[in-house]
């Protein structure tokens, strides 16, 4: 967690907060005495809505943190024209409200913390015996898709806050691992529960014995544990000297395959076979696939130089921690 010194009490507001990153984040600020005020879809206690935000725009704050956006990798929803125009506009268009709220304010906040994805980077195919590049927070991308030309459209509608009057924090977010929860008997019996983040795409077939890897297990993986991202978020936010782009991402990157054994080993299974890519193209579309197929090697350099301590540096101890095995 943030290392520096106690900060006066602040008003947040966190657009998206109801989600997963954005729910951690509100405990988080609550517990050390911070208010907090969330945008969202619905009305409630401590809550705006978004329609509300255009209408009558920002309330007195201190600090806006924008985590809003429909998961690009919500396997629930089949990729087509209609749920990638969703992707799109539920990043850009509430980027947009809210940078614009921001800017008309009389009194704007003192920080803007916007969030974006570590696919900006975008992938490219590799031969085997290329290395890797490694990617800072001032490296270009190194290839273009559909999640990088998604991210680098949300990144420049968050452009558009007036710097000369708010600081601006800008986060590329790794792949964010949370802890697997057993709420029920049965999932207890089964292995199998309820978890939030990276981790509920992938644990029922690791749960059951079929975890795989996916494609070569060459792809780098970004990841970062929540209790850091967390962490980062509050570090920038306290830090006044924190301006420009930080990577979220744990300073201890792995291949997917490095990741697939270290995950399975904390469930107590083995890792027998691979996803073929076809098959990954075939379930996620083709647009989407990169995000799992390819990888990037994404250093948190500014992070690093910024101060911040990372509590999980190395998978090992953030699978230690997050999952726990049930008999």
């Amino acid at each position: 967690m943030s290392q520096l010194a106690e900060r006066p009490s602040r008003h947040v507001v966190i657009g998206g907060g109801s989600g997963f990153i954005g729910s951690a984040l509100a405990n988080a600020l609550i517990q050390r005495g911070d208010t907090v005020t969330l945008i969202s879809r619905s009305s409630g206690e401590g809550r705006i809505t978004w329609d509300a935000l255009r209408r009558t725009g920002l309330p007195p704050c201190d600090v806006v943190v924008n985590l809003a956006g429909q998961h690009i990798l919500d396997m629930r929803r089949r990729w087509n024209d209609a749920y990638r125009d969703e992707v799109l506009s539920s990043r850009i268009e509430t980027t947009e409200t809210l940078v614009q709220a921001i800017n008309n304010s009389a009194t704007p906040p003192a920080v803007f913390v916007s969030t974006a994805g570590k696919c900006f980077y975008g992938t490219r195919e590799l031969d085997s015996a290329d290395p890797v590049p490694e990617l800072d927070e001032d490296s270009a991308p190194m290839g273009m898709d559909f999640p990088a030309e998604l991210v680098g459209q949300w990144e420049a509608a968050a452009e558009g806050v007036d710097q000369n009057r708010i600081r601006h924090v800008k986060l590329r977010i790794g792949v964010v691992l949370g802890k697997i929860e057993r709420k029920s008997h049965i999932g207890k019996l089964w292995r199998i529960g309820r978890a939030r983040g990276f981790l509920p795409i992938i644990r029922l077939p690791f749960c059951l014995g079929i975890g795989a890897t996916i494609g070569t297990g060459k792809q780098m993986f970004p990841w970062i544990h929540i209790d850091d991202m967390v962490g980062v978020m509050l570090h920038v936010i306290d830090n006044e000297n924190a301006t420009g782009r930080f990577n979220a991402v744990s300073p201890g990157i792995v291949d997917n395959r490095e990741f697939t054994e270290c995950f399975a080993d904390k469930l107590g299974r083995r890792v027998r076979w691979s996803v073929p890519e076809w098959l990954v193209r075939a379930v996620v579309g083709d647009e989407r696939s990169s995000i799992l197929l390819r990888g990037q090697l994404v250093r948190p350099k500014r992070t690093l130089e910024a101060g911040y301590v990372f509590a999980y540096p190395d998978i090992e101890s953030a699978l230690s921690d997050l999952v726990k095995k049930t008999f």
